[in-house]
């Protein structure tokens, strides 16, 4: 009798030692986003609340974070350069056994589009499918910045509106039916890295320590949707408004 309690016992600590962490494991998610020579940090999204810690190729740990526990959006911040060419490990870990890696090869900085110079000549062509909009034509855009102030279409009587300025920074309005409804973006320091049509901004605002990315894909000079960091289009909730698909169009 107390040698089937013992086995019994045994086969259950097993099963939670190491049957966990295999269900765990498979069930995490991770994707980083590109790193090259100059980034300060390396961001991504994964799995809800886990741990995301990065490593060299010996395994020494170079920073560590968490994702967020409501969108999974993660930032981890680096205290020293990275090398081109430069293997990372980046982990996202749950409950101190369960994990998952991807390695990433750090890019040299000059792979990377110079916002100042950006001459954007990207020909790919994708169709545009009802309910799912995808990227249109972007052959010929010279985006150089987004300085300036955007604004979207109607959504049920919502626009948004969006001001990008060298002074103010990035500041983000809701509207219904023309009237101000409530400010979603406060005087946000923000950064650009541009890639072709692809750009991705992370900003943090007035008076946060935490920043955010926000990323965009232009359809043309004066146009951009409103995608996710996959630069695929994305479904957006602005405050009240409903959730929707949102292109922005330059106003001045």
């Amino acid at each position: 009798m107390k040698k089937s309690k013992v086995l019994v016992f045994a086969v259950a600590l097993f099963a939670l030692l190491f049957g966990a962490k295999a269900v765990s494991a498979n069930s995490l998610t991770l994707n980083v986003d590109n790193v090259y020579t100059s980034s300060t940090s390396i961001t991504g999204d994964a799995t809800k609340g886990v741990s995301v810690i990065v490593r060299d190729a010996n395994k020494n740990v170079l920073a560590q974070s968490a994702a967020d526990s409501v969108n999974g959006k993660f930032q981890v911040n680096l205290s020293t350069r990275l090398k081109a060419n430069q293997k990372v490990y980046v982990y996202a870990r749950q409950n101190g056994n369960s994990y998952f890696y991807r390695v990433i090869t750090v890019k040299p900085v000059n792979s990377k589009v110079n916002v100042a110079n950006t001459a954007a000549t990207a020909t790919k062509k994708n169709s545009t499918k009802s309910g799912s909009k995808t990227a249109a034509a972007t052959k010929g855009l010279t985006i150089n910045t987004p300085t300036g102030t955007w604004k979207s279409g109607n959504n049920s009587g919502y626009t948004v509106v969006t001001k990008f300025s060298q002074a103010t920074g990035l500041n983000q309005a809701l509207y219904y039916n023309g009237k101000f409804v409530k400010k979603l973006i406060n005087y946000a320091k923000y950064d650009v890295d541009a890639n072709g049509s692809f750009w991705k901004i992370t900003y943090t605002q007035r008076g946060q320590k935490k920043s955010q990315a926000m990323y965009l894909r232009f359809t043309s000079n004066n146009t951009f949707w409103i995608v996710n960091s996959a630069n695929k289009a994305t479904k957006v909730k602005f405050g009240n408004a409903p959730v929707h698909y949102y292109k922005f169009a330059l106003q001045k």
